[in-house]
């Protein structure tokens, strides 16, 4: 099997109004379309991962281009434990 992630990024533009206003547009754009294949398991586990790698990059994250398989995503992660979710964000790190 296939998939297409989209990777969205903050644009990060500085914008000037017609009234000379000033300002850092941060709006998320997709900038780059990333292919994985596998099993459906070893694909939403990757994009799981990925996800968690950006989760301190404010505006940066990876979607499903095929919105079906976004939903099956969604029903598979909500049909793990908890335990196994926790290991899935926290890896072996420390949590106080």
């Amino acid at each position: 099997m296939e998939a297409i992630l989209e990777y969205w990024n903050p644009r990060n533009e500085t914008i000037v109004t017609e009234t000379g206003f000033r300002y850092l547009d941060t709006k998320s754009i997709i900038t780059e379309e990333v292919t994985i294949k596998g099993s459906k398991e070893e694909i939403f586990k990757e994009f799981d991962k990925r996800n968690n790698s950006l989760r301190y990059c404010n505006g940066s994250h990876y979607t499903f281009k095929d919105k079906t398989l976004h939903e099956e995503y969604m029903v598979w992660y909500k049909s793990l434990s908890e335990a196994t979710r926790f290991n899935m964000f926290y890896g072996n790190g420390v949590v106080d």
